[in-house]
């Protein structure tokens, strides 16, 4: 019985060392794997950040491009000219100096109605009310 006994220890003896390196082996594999993903991660990471910070340059210099049309600027007046001191001017002709000028004035003037506190209200025009003639209807025939 004591033979038997030994025998099945043993037996659970070699079991569980073959089941913990067999456990070891998958942890190991599985750390390779997850390093292999994290290093597979990391490089898509930086090739989607590369790829929206070259976006982002684009979109930025196209929306300089649309600003300087906007203003009337060439399309290709770059921003870091803003920082140099002034622009050159665009020619433009007399009809859009005539219809700047007449929108700043227009602009001076409405905010000038707005900001005078005193002003004075309209005048009441007066209307003449007239009664005419009640129109009498044809008699039925």
């Amino acid at each position: 019985m004591q033979d038997l006994f030994q025998n099945y220890m043993d037996d659970l003896i070699k079991l569980r060392e073959a089941f913990h390196s067999e456990l070891t082996a998958t942890a190991e594999e599985l750390t390779k794997a997850m390093g292999l993903y994290a290093a597979r991660s990391e490089a898509a990471l930086a090739s989607f950040m590369e790829k929206v910070s070259t976006r982002g340059a684009e979109l930025e210099t196209a929306a300089a491009v649309r600003f300087n049309q906007f203003r009337g600027l060439p399309a290709n007046a770059g921003l870091s000219d803003v920082d140099n001191g002034s622009l050159p001017r665009t020619p433009i002709n007399a009809d859009k100096v005539r219809i700047a000028t007449a929108a700043e004035q227009a602009l001076a003037e409405g905010l000038h109605v707005e900001s005078d506190g005193d002003r004075k209200p309209l005048p009441v025009r007066s209307i003449a009310l007239v009664k005419s003639d009640p129109v009498q209807s044809e008699p039925a025939a």
